[in-house]
């Protein structure tokens, strides 16, 4: 059974939510730059990278996520759209569609679905895990 407690208000709700994208804007911005350092700010320092490169599943830390970013080089035209953000309490789940990704890696007019969990620390929401799936690029 729920309590009262259990609920943010909607002023809370409000609060969480804005302090959620900016978290998220970390990532858009240094994936636009294609600049690490601009989003190594949104991450957990032990937040990891779940999803299926070439086939194969990977689980690893972020900064295999920051590397790749950073050989990508800039995107400038990625498409952001968060499709859905879940609030409780003290953790989130962020699902965030990005379209026309491109760079060295990534080549041109991707799409890339994202889930990020999300935790609450002494220093705001922060990354916990991003797990992504890389869309073909018939789609």
């Amino acid at each position: 059974m729920k309590t009262a407690n259990d609920f943010l208000t909607e002023i809370d709700y409000l609060t969480e939510h804005n302090g959620i994208v900016k978290t998220l804007q970390y990532y858009i911005d240094g994936s636009r730059a294609g600049n690490s350092d601009l989003m190594r700010p949104g991450f957990h320092p032990d937040a990891t990278l779940v999803g299926y490169v070439d086939g194969n599943l990977l689980f690893t830390p972020i900064k295999v996520l920051f590397d790749w970013i950073d050989e990508n080089g800039p995107a400038p035209d990625i498409e952001p759209d968060f499709a859905s953000i879940e609030i409780l309490n003290t953790i989130a789940v962020v699902r965030l569609e990005i379209k026309q990704w491109s760079g060295n890696l990534a080549g041109s007019g991707v799409h890339m679905s994202d889930l990020f969990n999300l935790v609450k620390t002494e220093d705001g929401w922060k990354i916990s895990q991003k797990l992504f799936h890389w869309h073909s690029q018939q789609m």
